[in-house]
């Protein structure tokens, strides 16, 4: 599995190799474009490693591996490992047995047999396994050897050395139950589809951090124009602080004026506070997602590259939607799934069927009275043996199979309607979406437009103020809507470009849109 990001952007690491320093600080400065924040997001965040609670919607009960790196290495084992189905076993044993036979008379002759003293051993080895047709294959071949002793009341003889043993193939192959399906099949396609969806559960854990970076990086280039307009209102207002003490010790302005605009400026100085405040948790949370180690990162101060801007991008609802289908990777997920309970829907239909094996054997007997002889009759094929059989096998009932495939039906009907559920789902998330990003949109245009007129209603006013046609208090208020109306734009700026990616995730466009190709092996 590799991540590509398709950019010359710099890495974290080496960007953190710049020894700018802040003005008012010795902290160092780390200027980042939002590709760069990205990308060492994609290396270092360990959500990647270890995986992450990621919304999934209808899916969330799914029987996925986590949505990280190892989870996903773990979905491949287990498909690896549902493969030992195919695998040889391989037997071998070795044993001895003794018996003791006492004298009799025979029943046919009635001559007297001598009690005997037998020896039996025996060597066993081979192999089995199943085939991808369901048939099951044994290769075995066995060795023995008799020797013992007989007492005829007076002596003991040695009876003479027999050998014997066998080779042979059998192949049973189901002809109904078990036959275009088993349960080592279902199982080795449970595991892929289980790897396929883990690997779309690590794909939306991926654009669920691309989506969280851009917001966290734009929450930061708002909070640090904020920083900005809340200087400017403070330079303003300590401005007109200073202009109205002059007017008040010469006695053209009364000293309520001054008060007023001292109150102002101690306001400003508190948004200032307050606005510094939220760029540190904007910051924070932006270090937060681009490495593995906050208290790297944590000294040095960030310093977004990329700005607030109002670019407009057209899209067109069908064809979001249709992106959205084809590329959420939760939807995609979920059609996963419903396609899982459709395997053991089919598996469970064959177990309706009884059990219909044939068999068939052949092989070749070996007897001999050295090892050699019977080595010999096997390769001369003097002793051949074949045979085969048909077994039928079937639960008087089929209870438990017919309830089974009842609930594997049910599982399938939930799953469809999961699926359709789903689908609904996203269709709604890309229509506010998109709406959503239409209208903040036209909202930073108003809220533009609101600004322009907010500094020429300023201007104008502190013209007629220096000119005695107005109030230190008209000004003030003027100042306040200028603040007020330049956060508004910054606002509307940062709700655009987050509800950008918003619809980038919804339609499952963010790999594409911020060029990061993913590869998983």
């Amino acid at each position: 599995m590799r991540l590509i990001y398709t950019s010359s952007a710099v890495i974290l690491s080496a960007v953190l190799g710049l020894n700018a320093q802040t003005v008012s600080s010795n902290a160092p400065v780390r200027p980042l474009s939002l590709a760069e924040c990205i990308r060492s997001a994609l290396e270092r965040n360990l959500s990647l490693q270890v995986g992450d609670r990621v919304a999934l919607g209808d899916t969330a009960d799914l029987d996925v591996r986590s949505g990280g790196r190892l989870g996903l290495e773990e979905a491949r084992i287990l498909v690896h490992q549902t493969y030992g189905y195919y695998d040889p076993n391989f037997f071998s044993s070795i044993g001895q047995n003794f018996n003791t036979v006492p004298g009799a008379f025979s029943d046919f002759t009635g001559a007297p047999v001598p009690s005997r003293e037998v020896w039996h051993e025996n060597v066993s080895t081979g192999i089995g396994g199943q085939l991808p047709t369901g048939a099951r294959y044994d290769f075995a071949v066995n060795g023995n050897r008799l020797s013992g002793k007989t007492f005829n009341g007076t002596n003991f003889s040695n009876l003479p050395f027999q050998y014997g043993g066998d080779t042979s193939i059998t192949l049973t192959q189901p002809l109904l139950r078990d036959s275009w399906i088993d349960r080592g099949r279902v199982n080795i396609k449970l595991s892929k589809q289980t790897l396929k969806m883990s690997e779309f559960s690590f794909q939306l854990l991926v654009m669920d951090i691309i989506r969280r970076v851009a917001v966290a990086y734009f929450d930061v280039v708002a909070a640090r124009d904020q920083i900005k307009v809340q200087e400017k209102a403070l330079e303003l207002a300590q401005q007109l602080v200073a202009e109205n003490k002059k007017k008040v010790e010469v006695g053209t302005l009364a000293p309520l004026d001054e008060k007023q605009a001292e109150s102002q400026a101690a306001k400003a100085k508190a948004d200032l506070t307050a606005s510094i405040f939220q760029s540190q948790q904007a910051e924070n949370t932006l270090k937060s997602l681009i490495t593995h180690d906050f208290a790297e990162v944590q000294p040095a101060t960030i310093e977004p590259t990329d700005k607030l801007l109002a670019l407009y991008q057209a899209f067109s609802l069908p064809e979001s939607w249709r992106s959205g289908l084809e590329q959420r990777p939760d939807y995609l997920l979920t059609k996963q799934q419903v396609e899982a309970r459709d395997i053991v829907l089919i598996y469970r239909r064959n177990q309706l069927f009884p059990a219909l094996d044939v068999t068939a054997t052949y092989g070749r007997n070996a007897f001999g009275t050295s090892a050699s002889d019977a080595l010999e009759s096997v390769d001369d094929n003097r002793y051949a043996k074949y045979g085969g059989a048909v077994l039928l096998r079937f639960p008087l009932t089929f209870r438990a199979d017919r309830d089974n495939y009842k609930l594997a039906k049910i599982a399938k009907q939930s799953a469809v309607l999961t699926l359709k559920r789903k689908e609904d789902s996203v269709l709604q998330e890309i229509d506010v979406a998109l709406k959503l990003v239409r209208s903040s949109y036209d909202a930073t245009e108003s809220t533009r437009a609101a600004r322009i007129y907010a500094e020429a209603a300023l201007d104008a006013e502190q013209k007629k103020l220096e000119n005695g046609k107005s109030t230190s208090f008209n000004v003030l208020q003027l100042q306040k809507d200028l603040t007020t109306a330049a956060s508004d734009e910054i606002r509307a700026l940062s709700i655009y470009n987050k509800a950008l990616h918003e619809l980038y995730f919804s339609e499952g466009s963010t790999l594409e849109r911020n060029k990061v190709t993913l590869q998983l092996k």
